[in-house]
């Protein structure tokens, strides 16, 4: 059992890495559940989008553009948006919930897969704008600026030894 040393510092979490944290799982969770609905029924939504173009409210050309896009969409490729979705997530967890820079690393991971899944895979009119990718990179430098409260990594935090 290990017993906390009252001397080591515990890092704590600022509200930047809170509130970033917080939106970017609320965002990417949502995501995962858009995708995956649209790879486990495919039917089922395709469905219900087309039920949604009837109203008048939905009627205008954008929309009917945005649907055609997500049905032209392979699952496969929805697989791989849930992949880099889940490596956002899961960074943004960690970091937030262990304090801990490999997160900051799947993140990033996760965004600059997101990126090449977009522009290079799907492509078409999904790729992302400059203001998209701006603000992506905005996101990841505030991330990196919290790292600085994130815990270092085991070895790091230990004390020294005499056996030298």
């Amino acid at each position: 059992m290990e017993i906390a040393n009252p001397n080591i510092q515990q890092p704590k979490r600022g509200f930047l890495l809170w509130f970033l944290s917080i939106c970017t799982m609320i965002n990417a969770g949502s995501n995962i559940l858009l995708y995956a609905m649209c790879v486990l029924f495919p039917n089922m939504v395709n469905d219900a989008v087309g039920r949604m173009s009837q109203m008048s409210f939905f009627n205008d050309e954008a929309y009917q553009e945005l649907v055609l896009i997500f049905q032209s969409i392979a699952g496969w490729q929805y697989g791989l948006l849930i992949i880099a979705e889940v490596a956002i997530f899961v960074g943004a967890l960690i970091m937030l919930w262990k304090l801990n820079p490999v997160g900051f690393h799947i993140y990033t991971f996760g965004q600059i897969g997101l990126f090449c899944i977009l522009n290079f895979v799907i492509g078409g009119k999904l790729v992302m704008t400059w203001e998209a990718i701006l603000m992506t990179i905005c996101i990841i430098l505030l991330f990196a600026s919290q790292l600085k409260y994130m815990r270092k990594p085991q070895e790091d935090q230990s004390e020294p030894t005499d056996n030298q």
